[in-house]
């Protein structure tokens, strides 16, 4: 009688486990991970049309401190942007991705480093994305630095 009930919870941790791995999978249909890799990479290779292609063509990005970029030409002013004023190399954390059905989420920190390897900024993002005809796309992303806020001028004095 034992040596059945050892059998059993045997066979049910194993379904257990089994159970967790599927979830796990699903958990990353979107591979975020390698959108974030080829983000990082095109980015730091200066091929930004690249990073635009990763988004829906209504994506949006809601850039710290600035407006909502809607749409594919507003996502690629704001990605040259931040290039334009000195972050010429980006390195992307992903660390955490799940989806269901054919939207999904993602979170994860991010480093900024200038030119000479520098460190100018550190934060976080989280993204929604969504499934479609072309594979996963970004639908919407947004990201904030850990750095405090600045103090407005008439509060500084």
């Amino acid at each position: 009688m034992l040596k059945k009930k050892i059998v059993y919870a045997a066979g049910m941790l194993m379904a257990y486990a089994m159970m967790g791995t599927g979830a796990a999978l699903a958990a990353d249909a979107s591979n975020m991970a390698a959108t974030a890799a080829t983000w990082e990479k095109e980015y730091n290779a200066g091929n930004l049309q690249a990073i635009v292609a990763l988004y829906t063509a209504d994506a949006c990005r809601m850039p710290p401190n600035e407006k909502l970029a809607r749409g594919s030409d507003a996502i690629l002013a704001n990605i040259k942007s931040g290039r334009d004023h000195g972050a010429a190399k980006i390195k992307i954390t992903v660390m955490m991705s799940e989806t269901g059905g054919g939207v999904g989420h993602a979170m994860g920190t991010y480093e900024l480093m200038g030119s000479d390897g520098k460190t100018l900024e550190h934060g976080k993002w989280m993204n929604a994305s969504k499934k479609t005809a072309d594979g996963w796309r970004v639908q919407c992303d947004i990201w904030n630095s850990d750095a405090p806020a600045p103090m407005p001028a008439e509060k500084a004095k």
